[in-house]
């Protein structure tokens, strides 16, 4: 599936600009939650200390940018502060990093939830994308905000006219 086609029914179940904005920092907030524990793990690698938040980070990086190139290196850009913040969280008592990991991934998922409930009054996106959509959410997020400014007119032509193929 293009990612044309994918926006193309992403689009309706997240039309209110609250929504938008609870997801656009839930998706940051939940890879946030899970840099903090792969922080812990840690491979010193020719005098550099490699860990699996470096590794999440590649990823989604990657992955973002593969989706559509201009969103996902601007979306990219927010995961140098968020693994900085999860970084420095991880240094805290094991207790507390965990208590502070488990706290934003709860809040995360309320605002998403409470967005879609209270504000879009439809059901979740997730059956888009699985759980993958978290981490990638913020580049159909930042894709429509270059719709808006009159960038990528092509992806969103592509986009409105994307549609499954009819049955026949």
């Amino acid at each position: 599936m293009s990612f044309a086609q994918k926006m193309r029914a992403w689009m309706p179940l997240h039309e209110n600009g609250v929504s938008r904005a609870a997801h656009l920092l839930g998706g940051y907030l939940f890879v946030f939650a899970l840099l903090v524990p792969l922080s812990w793990a840690r491979v010193d690698v020719g005098g550099f200390s490699l860990t699996g938040a470096h590794a999440l980070v590649a990823a989604v990086a990657l992955y973002s940018v593969a989706l559509e190139w201009t969103a996902g290196i601007l979306a990219s850009l927010l995961l140098a502060p968020t693994f900085a913040a999860a970084e420095t969280v991880s240094r805290l008592p094991t207790g507390t990093a965990v208590g502070i990991a488990l706290g934003v991934m709860a809040f995360r998922f309320a605002i998403v939830v409470g967005a879609h409930v209270l504000f879009e009054k439809k059901t979740h996106g997730l059956s888009l994308g699985g759980p993958i959509l978290f981490f990638v959410e913020p580049v159909y997020l930042i894709t429509l905000g270059l719709f808006g400014m009159g960038f990528k007119r092509e992806l969103m032509r592509e986009a409105g006219a994307a549609t499954s193929p009819s049955p026949r």
